[in-house]
């Protein structure tokens, strides 16, 4: 450990050979000029090395903390012996967890070099295998929220995945779901099943509420008050619970905060759009008021500006704006405007299905029947490959 300390702070000390961590460990203690040239270079108290040198050691050999956060989380965990943390990172590894995402793990919730081998990690990892999580679902589901260790597997984490399983009608939905946001195995059922029963009594139906968890599985954390709130506000905002869209748009208006929903509707304001437009176009699509900012602005300077088409006929047609803009939008504009110049297309064109139709019948339908329809393949084909390496506002 001394000598990782010394080249990693540029301290020109000499060390005697050590056989193991503990000798290295006891002549580190021993030395109090090291003690003094840490503590001056890097704010270290030495009282804080010395009450937890074995963690402070472990936490910087083993796990790869550099000195100051290898002391702040010793404060958090202390041990004295390495098997119990050596057989938790060798459980991770053999699970398919790197260096970098157990370094990451521990950082975010150091209390798991504690935890149980056997009795905490072993059970709860086997869960997610048989349940039919791949390695790295696994992985990026605990890199994501870790404290999902720490809940009781057999009151909390078995019942809760049973809970959506059986909700979303599918193991893989279920699966899809917890990737999504982890946070729903330790969300509580109690609250879920309210939630549940808050759209079952306001007329939504039981498919619908699938739709919203698979879309959006936070919302089964929802304050129950908000919620509520949320729910009428959707209701006076015309969308119907029998719909759809009416569980699209309260996930949506759950993840938006007041501010970012006035700057969207600045946004599309400052392109000739009215409040009552721009809430009609909500309801028809709610996706409409998902885009950000940026690709609001994108979109509407291409079909207005480019295409000299009016806002009001996006607004009308709010599918649109959810395309891409690299692998739908600006090709297919810049295709449009080539027919245009071509005289194959009146400057009046206005259609939906030009930018709604899938790519494998879009051929057929707008190209196939003209003359110059290898011409016109070539140049689509170009601007297709180019829009993929070209950051779209360039058009």
């Amino acid at each position: 450990m001394f000598r990782f300390l010394c080249k990693s702070l540029g301290l020109g000390c000499s060390i005697r050979p050590s056989s193991s961590v503990h000798q290295e460990l006891h002549y580190f203690l021993e030395n109090p000029s090291i003690l003094s040239c840490l503590r001056n270079i890097s704010s270290v108290n030495s009282d804080d090395v010395k009450e937890h040198s074995f963690t402070v050691s472990y936490l910087m050999n083993i796990c790869g903390f550099s000195l100051k956060p290898a002391l702040e989380v010793s404060k958090q965990v202390h041990f004295e012996t390495p098997d119990n943390a050596d057989s938790v990172l060798e459980i991770f590894k053999n699970h398919g967890f790197s260096k970098a995402h157990i370094l990451n793990l521990v950082r975010r919730w150091p209390r798991v070099l504690l935890c149980k081998p056997h009795r905490t990690l072993l059970p709860k990892l086997g869960f997610f295998h048989s349940k039919g999580f791949s390695s790295p679902d696994v992985v990026k589901i605990i890199s994501t929220y870790p404290w999902i260790l720490r809940i009781s597997f057999e009151n909390k984490l078995v019942p809760a995945f049973d809970f959506f399983e059986n909700l979303l009608q599918s193991d893989a939905m279920a699966i899809k779901a917890v990737k999504l946001d982890p946070r729903l195995l330790d969300a509580g059922l109690e609250k879920a099943a309210r939630i549940v029963d808050i759209l079952l009594e306001n007329g939504v139906p039981m498919k619908n509420i699938a739709l919203s968890v698979r879309i959006k599985p936070g919302i089964m954390l929802s304050n129950l008050e908000n919620f509520k709130r949320l729910v009428q506000k959707a209701s006076l905002m015309g969308f119907h619970p029998s719909k759809s869209q009416f569980v699209v748009a309260i996930a949506l208006l759950r993840s938006m905060t007041t501010s970012t929903w006035e700057k969207k509707l600045d946004v599309y304001r400052r392109w000739g759009l009215s409040q009552e437009e721009i809430l009609a176009a909500f309801v028809k699509n709610p996706w409409f008021m998902s885009l950000s900012e940026e690709k609001i602005t994108a979109v509407m300077d291409l079909f207005v500006n480019q295409l000299g088409w009016e806002s009001s006929y996006l607004a009308k047609n709010p599918t649109i704006p959810s395309y891409s803009l690299d692998k739908r939008l600006v090709p297919r504009a810049l295709l449009l405007q080539f027919l245009v110049s071509k005289g194959l297309v009146e400057k009046s064109f206005r259609s939906t299905a030009f930018f709604y139709t899938p790519e494998s019948k879009f051929w057929q339908m707008f190209i196939n029947h003209h003359s110059e329809s290898t011409q016109i393949l070539k140049f689509y084909n170009e601007k297709l490959n180019l829009s993929s390496v070209v950051n779209s506002s360039t058009f």
